[in-house]
């Protein structure tokens, strides 16, 4: 499993580098937001393209942010899977699964692919975008929305330790193997992965809680504070930009229409 969490390194310079960290923090939301609340796919797929060439101009780690994302992809997978088979009154086709008929249904295969879409989507667009905040950025955006401290320092604690238990459990799972045992399939070693969380979980909250203590000694009152930085030019051209592309993509541009005629284009 990948270990690094979804932000650069401060010696990679993007061209959304300058852009003030709270504008890079709401920029997805552009994208996400409307393919949430709208059910069409022809939506998701022109959202997606946007930001891969967004990726591509900005020249951020498109394989990386690639790789991160189809790490998850058996995670929707489960989650959309299984939709078909219960959503829906017209059956499409009757297969059998292991021996069992089972029933397909229209209306569930379309909820299934629209939800992975949606989900495959999302993810995409947050990690495109967070690829260009570092670390220290991110949590400068956060404290500079006045969110709540407690928040903000559970979250910080959360993406803190997810590096440190895929760590940890990949060290584990080597010394496993090497001892002997043999993982077959990638199921086996995500039943492996869940067990050694569960107990990794209870030592590094342990962990969690001495420092908290030993901060609280050296007077850390839970609130972290940045040098303000000012909101300039291109950050609201950037604001008002993305607001014309949702806004141009939504209300003007019949979708349909123009993938139609693409697909017309191809078949010729």
């Amino acid at each position: 499993m990948n270990t690094s969490l979804p932000f650069r390194h401060n010696n990679e310079k993007t061209i959304l580098s300058g852009i003030h960290p709270v504008i890079r923090l709401i920029l997805p939301f552009f994208f996400v937001i409307p393919f949430l609340l709208i059910d069409d796919i022809y939506l998701i797929i022109v959202f997606i393209l946007i930001t891969f060439l967004i990726c591509l101009v900005a020249k951020l780690k498109l394989i990386r942010i690639l790789s991160r994302v189809t790490s998850i992809l058996p995670f929707i997978l489960l989650i959309t899977i299984f939709i078909p088979l219960y959503i829906g009154n017209t059956t499409v086709f009757r297969i059998n699964f292991f021996g069992i008929p089972v029933n397909l249904y229209k209306e569930g295969i379309n909820r299934a692919i629209l939800l992975f879409a949606r989900i495959f989507a999302a993810i995409f667009i947050f990690m495109s975008f967070y690829s260009s905040l570092t670390y220290s950025e991110f949590i400068e955006a956060l404290t500079s929305l006045k969110l709540p401290s407690l928040l903000v320092g559970s979250f910080i604690i959360m993406l803190h330790y997810i590096p440190i238990f895929a760590s940890s459990n990949k060290k584990i799972l080597e010394a496993q193997e090497l001892r002997g045992k043999k993982i077959t399939n990638y199921w086996e070693k995500l039943k492996a992965h869940a067990y050694i969380m569960g107990k990794s979980l209870v030592a590094n909250m342990e962990r969690s809680e001495k420092i908290y203590e030993s901060l609280k000694m050296r007077g850390f009152t839970g609130k972290m504070t940045f040098a303000k930085r000012k909101l300039k030019i291109y950050d609201f051209f950037t604001l008002i930009l993305f607001t014309f592309i949702t806004i141009s993509i939504l209300f003007v541009l019949d979708l349909e229409l123009i993938f139609e005629e693409l697909f017309t284009l191809c078949l010729l």
